[in-house]
């Protein structure tokens, strides 16, 4: 028996032909829901009738927040047929007689236009449940131009060095007045100088958490200093045991710079092209997402 291209594609990822006609599309457009979805997808299932008790044997079944979606698919890829109104048609006699939300119709080649026609009016018909179209086949080169399969990302952290900083203050007329009472100006002095403090003595903040939320700025990026000056009303520098009052500090901080590259792009090669009609959905998945899917007791997971 020949091997439509849906069979050949099936093949080439998982190793094997299902035993059941037809049921390697079933199998990939479920594989293919659940790498857009991150869902588990349920696929031949089978469903009783709520007035005809009628047992349906459904392709596929997506959950979603209203409900469940009915999932009917068709691979005429063999005889490169198009999906006519007359499929679409059969599925909404179903969906009539079942509990599922809305349908899912998927072409492994494409739609009539008086299929396409009858999709757009069950949005309208108020007698119908909306059916949505969909396009799930092995994908090609063309389907690959214009996208974006790799990102190389330079990124370069600029890092200040406060430890080789120059630091300036600038001081209020009373500490001034003080300085000079207290023969600081001109004196050698070693201070270190690692916190504020309050008028009262006691620590208002370290230096270190002042500087992460107030980073000195880079006029340019290509600039080896940062210059500039933070405000700090109400602080004081304790110099031998005394406290000095400023209005803020100039600074001129060196930076260090580390470059890193590095690549994002796509695990594995592109197989499988998803496209929803209406094109919200346009996506191509690569053999690696779709090996990771296994199809154990009616779900793919």
């Amino acid at each position: 028996m020949a091997k439509s291209p849906i069979d050949v594609l099936f093949y080439e990822l998982y190793g094997y032909y299902p035993n059941k006609a037809g049921q390697a599309y079933e199998l990939l457009v479920a594989a293919a829901f659940n790498a857009i979805t991150k869902e588990n997808i349920s696929y031949d299932q089978h469903h009783k009738g709520i007035y005809s008790e009628t047992d349906y044997q459904i392709d596929a079944v997506i959950p979603s927040e209203n409900g469940k979606k009915m999932v009917e698919v068709k691979d005429y890829s063999l005889k490169n047929r198009k999906v006519g109104r007359d499929d679409l048609q059969k599925m909404q006699g179903a969906l009539t007689d079942l509990q599922f939300e809305k349908g899912v119709f998927v072409s492994a080649t494409d739609y009539t236009k008086p299929e396409k026609k009858y999709s757009h009016s069950t949005e309208k018909n108020p007698s119908h449940k909306e059916i949505d179209l969909y396009h799930i086949r092995p994908s090609t080169e063309v389907d690959e131009k214009g996208r974006i399969n790799k990102f190389v990302v330079n990124l370069t952290a600029v890092i200040p060095k406060f430890e080789q900083g120059q630091f300036q203050c600038a001081w209020t007329k009373k500490a001034e007045k003080q300085l000079e009472e207290d023969s600081v100006i001109g004196a050698e002095i070693i201070c270190q100088i690692d916190r504020f403090y309050n008028v009262n003595g006691e620590i208002d903040c370290l230096i270190s958490e002042f500087s992460y939320d107030n980073q000195p700025i880079l006029a340019n990026i290509d600039d080896e200093f940062a210059l500039g000056c933070w405000l700090l009303p109400n602080k004081y520098i304790k110099i031998k045991d005394k406290l000095y009052g400023i209005h803020g500090m100039a600074y001129k901080i060196p930076y260090s710079r580390n470059t890193t590259t590095f690549t994002i792009e796509n695990d594995g090669t592109p197989r499988v092209l998803i496209k929803s009609e209406d094109g919200k959905i346009n996506k191509l998945i690569t053999d690696t997402d779709l090996r990771k899917i296994i199809f154990k007791n009616g779900i793919a997971e």
